[in-house]
């Protein structure tokens, strides 16, 4: 009967057990896990093809770790570049609604301006319209002689016209002119 020779697949099979358990998958190590089966230079070509085979593939895992890497900085910059015309866009439209509401601001200004205005105006009005008595006299009419018939007995009147008075009694027939001395 022939003998069948220890093929590359049995040897890889101890080779990945070996490596499994946490031990080095040396010639005689995959050897003696085979039973001590097989010759050494078998054993040895075989793990030396297994070996290179797995650098192709571990240069291929580097090939497709750099094509990983590439890409993912490429949507990282994409990333980047979106955000940031979302942030320019959304800076121009604030920048926008603020100077919208800074002319909304002066034409308020403006407004509270016109109607101080107006409201200083009519109080000016108001306050020239109507007489006022400090304790001087009323100075609205200005008529506190004695020509004009009017009873202005206020102190002012009274220092104006040299501390003389007149009283006039409208009810009575006859005007009766009274002098009085202001007693300061």
């Amino acid at each position: 009967m022939a003998r069948t020779g220890l093929t590359k697949a049995q040897v890889r099979e101890t080779r990945d057990q070996l490596l499994a358990e946490g031990r080095y998958p040396s010639v005689d190590a995959v050897r003696h896990a085979l039973g001590d089966t097989g010759s050494k230079s078998t054993i040895h070509k075989h793990l030396k093809e297994l070996a290179e085979e797995d650098n192709k593939a571990g240069a291929k895992r580097e090939d497709t770790s750099r094509s990983l890497q590439t890409l993912v900085e490429q949507l990282a910059d994409q990333l980047h570049q979106d955000a940031e015309q979302r942030f320019e866009a959304l800076r121009a439209d604030y920048e926008a609604q603020l100077e919208q509401k800074e002319r909304e601001l002066a034409e308020l200004r403006r407004t509270v301006a016109r109607l101080t205005e107006r409201v200083e105006g009519l109080e000016i009005d108001a306050y020239a319209s109507q007489p006022h008595d400090h304790g001087f006299g009323q100075f609205g009419h200005l008529q506190s002689s004695l020509r004009c018939g009017l009873n202005d007995s206020t102190p002012f009147s009274m220092l104006m016209n040299g501390g003389r008075s007149a009283v006039v009694d409208f009810d009575s027939p006859q005007i009766q002119l009274t002098p009085r001395v202001f007693q300061g």
